[in-house]
């Protein structure tokens, strides 16, 4: 690896550690220096996993619209690499998503099928962990339903 992917390496697994320990800003903008760094086409799992990363601190901090988007540029990186697991983590940030912008309906199912494919997988673990994240989304109070005029 050269130098400058090296650098991209590490700033990336700053800003998933940073992210992760709650200093959701700071992770963001490693994240987006290292994603600079990095060539792609030479380490597609380690931008992946940045782009997985970078979505979900955005979602974090509010900012749904560009965490919808970096979904949307990384769903070919997903696509190419083709691994269960990293295919079921998308569903499961689709699902996190969703109940972060106020989609209960979509948040459900995503996190339904995350559930279905890590238990696939044999990550129970994890399955749970969404099981998680899924009755809490389903705790919260929904919007009153629109009066029809």
């Amino acid at each position: 690896m050269n130098p400058r992917q090296i650098h991209g390496a590490e700033l990336i697994r700053r800003g998933v550690r940073l992210g992760r320990q709650g200093d959701l800003e700071r992770g963001v903008l490693c994240l987006l220096e290292g994603l600079a760094a990095i060539d792609e086409r030479q380490s597609p799992r380690l931008a992946l996993s940045a782009y997985h990363n970078l979505a979900l601190f955005l979602a974090h901090l509010r900012m749904s619209v560009l965490a919808r988007a970096v979904v949307v540029r990384a769903r070919a990186l997903y696509r190419q690499v083709g691994d269960p697991v990293m295919n079921a983590r998308l569903t499961w940030l689709q699902g996190t998503l969703a109940e972060l912008t106020g989609n209960p309906r979509l948040a459900g199912q995503k996190l339904r099928e995350a559930i279905a494919m890590f238990e696939g997988l044999q990550m129970a673990e994890v399955a749970d962990k969404v099981r998680d994240e899924l009755a809490e989304a389903e705790r919260k109070p929904r919007p009153a339903a629109r009066a029809e005029k």
